[in-house]
């Protein structure tokens, strides 16, 4: 039983490893073309701006960069996939093997950012955003107690289970009138900008 629980800790560090790689991988692909402002895809600036860039020797050298570090974790997935690599790891790793699996291919995508520099992204946070992280947990959670309490049944185990991690997330929260205010003025900002007419729009 004890070298059992030993593996607990190894398959979450994996788990929160792949979540955090996750998230930032989202963040990199989703939010920087919605943020960056340029110009509409498909318009004669757009295609003037690939022409150029295309023609620039440094641009050339970020793209080889950039292709270089995708194969590495296309590599680096597809290699420990195949059969051969999972018997080897299954072998001197044994229910750590996915586990392994799940790290390594986390730390590809690392090894990715940090050449790229994206660097912590709370940093990029303004201290009222941060305030406002310390005082509640990751919204992801709400797709946890989903999962522990939308069940056909619930047994003694399970609403155990759902009772104390229930109670875990709540007692995290406590929101106060400068939270709410500062949620507020970023519900209004965010409508604002929803409500702007497209750049490059049809006339």
């Amino acid at each position: 039983m004890a070298p059992a629980l030993l593996l607990v800790p190894a398959a979450l560090a994996a788990f929160v490893l792949a979540f955090g790689t996750g998230v930032e991988f989202v963040r990199f692909t989703s939010l920087r073309p919605l943020l960056g402002g340029g110009p509409e895809s498909g318009g004669p600036v757009a295609r003037q701006g690939w022409v150029a860039a295309l023609q620039d020797h440094s641009t050339l050298a970020a793209l080889a960069w950039d292709l270089g570090l995708l194969l590495l974790f296309v590599g680096q997935h597809s290699l420990m996939a195949t059969e051969t690599v999972k018997a080897w790891t299954s072998r001197y790793f044994g229910v750590l093997q996915r586990s392994l699996y799940v790290a390594c291919t986390a730390l590809a995508l690392q090894v990715y950012y940090h050449v790229l520099g994206l660097g912590e992204p709370l940093a990029l946070k303004s201290p009222r955003a941060l305030r406002l992280f310390s005082h509640l947990r990751h919204p992801v959670c709400v797709e946890l107690l989903t999962v522990l309490w939308v069940v056909p049944t619930l047994g003694t185990d399970r609403l155990l289970l759902a009772l104390l991690l229930t109670l875990y997330l709540g007692l995290a929260h406590g929101l106060d009138q400068q939270d709410l205010r500062y949620l507020r003025a970023q519900l209004q900002r965010k409508l604002h900008l929803l409500s702007q007419p497209q750049d490059g729009g049809a006339e």
